[in-house]
């Protein structure tokens, strides 16, 4: 493989479990609210939010209108999960004590996925590491501030007013970085953003294979990983 420069990770689902991170906040929530909970009601928490995310579009990022309303669409996300909370559970009086707890646990330090503290440990040392996001600025800047040391930089895209897979992210990454894509390599689990985006502006590309997709015959990659750590056998 090519020599980089640059590694340039996700955060979501990539370095991070969001999915337990999510269903921390959703425990903070309830508890928050006064109300006792069982681990079925986190597990229906989740799946609505997973279904929700879907229905709001979020998921096809590849569509200009939906890049254009990203960062909005988000915040009805988060305000859609806690009216499902409330209808489902009723949290009450204790509905706004709830929402704080939710947004604010999510801004917590994250959990990272399993092997990333060793892959970061090894990695740091030979390249200069990023993390590129779509996500809102305050969320992640607390979900990242265990790890922030080690990036030299971390591009959120509230911050940018972009979002990935736009070819201008991409553009303002290598700009700031002030180097060439083919200096770079992404390592993202999402095809539709980490995968197209590189592709876009011919930044290679690592897909963190996670869940069941198959490769599109028109997206390329330099390798397909199931686990974190096969990247430093690469």
């Amino acid at each position: 493989m090519a020599q980089y420069d640059y590694l340039i990770f996700d955060a979501d689902h990539t370095l991070i479990d969001f999915d337990e991170d999510e269903r921390r906040a959703f425990r903070a929530a309830f508890r928050s609210a006064g109300k006792a909970y069982t681990e079925e009601w986190i597990e229906e928490c989740w799946r609505f939010s997973a279904q929700n995310w879907a229905d709001l579009g979020l998921t096809e990022v590849h569509l200009p209108d939906t890049r254009a309303r990203y960062h909005a669409l988000y915040y009805d996300h988060v305000r859609a999960i806690l009216d499902f909370m409330d209808a489902s559970f009723g949290l009450g009086e204790g509905r706004e004590r709830a929402s704080r707890a939710f947004s604010e646990t999510l801004a917590r330090p994250a959990h990272l996925v399993d092997g990333a503290q060793e892959v970061l440990d090894a990695l740091g040392k030979r390249y200069r590491l990023c993390i590129a996001t779509n996500g809102l600025s305050a969320m992640q800047a607390g979900r990242l501030s265990d790890v922030r040391s080690r990036f030299a930089h971390v591009f959120v895209s509230e911050e940018m007013g972009l979002v990935k897979p736009d070819v201008g992210f991409f553009r303002h990454v290598l700009a700031v970085l002030g180097t060439t894509a083919e200096r770079c390599l992404m390592i993202g689990d999402s095809l539709s953003s980490d995968v197209a985006g590189a592709n876009a502006v011919g930044m290679d590309c690592v897909w963190f294979h996670r869940r069941q997709e198959s490769l599109p015959p028109d997206l390329r990659v330099k390798a397909v990983i199931s686990d974190l750590r096969e990247l430093l056998s690469i």
